[in-house]
């Protein structure tokens, strides 16, 4: 039996949603085959070997660094940066331990919203028009924002489930929106709103390395909900259905899944990843953002993609810890 060390928590934004990924993994892993091991993070950044999700939370001061001279294969759920952004990932490859998921470059780069945007416009995937600004250069949002007009959404470039974005819809508010993203990070994205249906795909990597897409997810808000944000993503009721199948033409299916596995491997990832893009009205396919630890609660888009084509949650966690444990074999 292999025991499956399961980083979680994290000294970020996305703590909460993180401690929620693990809940749902250790209950989901295949008791028979593994044994799960929690490491929690908590919000100081300090390592704590618990007995449950929650003891996190009640933890004293934690180890600089994490016990895992027992652990088989480590599963991170980590979302947000010191956890999705490739610095976890680090220390693991320093420790020789195999784990789920994508590496460190493919991490860093998928965090940094405005790099990797680059590189995916560069292999030739439609991205949203954006506009990158620091606290030193935010006089440059008012002139994107006149160029393009509104409405447009402000983000941090380094953060996920929607933590510090807003809609905005004048220059008003883009001065409050802005304050707010770069709260999150140093860096705040502008980008245009695009008119349309979110539809979100899921690929995963076999452990002969070929690439598949689970089937393709449409994100339906209500009337009231302003746009996919953290409450309509984690809470029940909070404004927002996912349908799954996505009712979409089979020719735009097939073109989203094949962009979503060329962005996979634009950014080098491996094991998994969310790919998320817009539909929009006329159309026009245009790639959101990559996610190389998508959410793994029981509201998230990703285990519902690969149960909707008749791979349990259960199974799903299991061909991740067999690529990991296939990756580092060959390595």
């Amino acid at each position: 039996m292999k025991r499956i060390g399961i980083i979680f928590g994290g000294a970020n934004s996305e703590h909460e949603v993180s401690c929620n990924s693990a809940r749902s993994v250790a209950a989901h892993l295949d008791a028979e085959a593994y044994e799960a091991v929690l490491i929690g993070i908590d919000r100081r950044g300090g390592w704590h070997r618990v007995d449950s999700v929650d003891a996190l939370a009640e933890a004293g001061a934690g180890a600089r660094f994490p016990d895992l001279d027992d652990v088989d294969v480590v599963f991170p759920v980590l979302h947000g940066r010191f956890g999705e952004d490739g610095t976890v990932q680090g220390l693991l490859e320093l420790a020789h331990v195999p784990y789920v998921g994508c590496g460190v470059l493919a991490s860093a780069l998928a965090m940094d919203k405005n790099l990797s945007q680059r590189l995916l416009d560069a292999s030739g995937i439609p991205t949203i028009p954006t506009h990158s600004v620091t606290a030193a250069t935010i006089h440059e949002a008012i002139e994107f924002a006149e160029s393009e007009g509104f409405p447009l959404f402000v983000k941090p470039n380094r953060s996920g489930s929607s933590v510090g974005v807003s809609r905005v819809s004048s220059v008003e508010e883009l001065t409050a929106a802005l304050d707010l993203a770069l709260s999150h990070d140093k860096t705040a994205l502008i980008q245009l709103a695009i008119e349309g249906d979110e539809v979100d795909l899921g690929v995963l990597q076999q452990v002969d390395g070929e690439l598949i897409v689970g089937a393709p997810l449409r994100v339906l808000t209500e009337e009231h909900t302003v746009f996919f944000d953290y409450t309509a993503k984690y809470t029940a009721g909070g404004g927002a259905q996912l349908e799954v199948p996505a009712k979409i033409p089979a020719d735009v299916a097939a073109q989203l899944a094949e962009l979503a596995k060329l962005a996979f491997t634009t950014l080098d990832c491996e094991g998994l990843a969310r790919v998320d893009f817009f539909v929009s009205t006329d159309g026009a396919i245009i790639l959101n953002e990559v996610n190389t630890l998508p959410g793994l609660t029981a509201f998230s888009q990703y285990p519902r993609m690969w149960q909707a084509v008749g791979v349990s949650y259960t199974e799903l966690l299991s061909r991740l810890i067999d690529r990991a444990v296939a990756v580092y074999a060959a390595a």
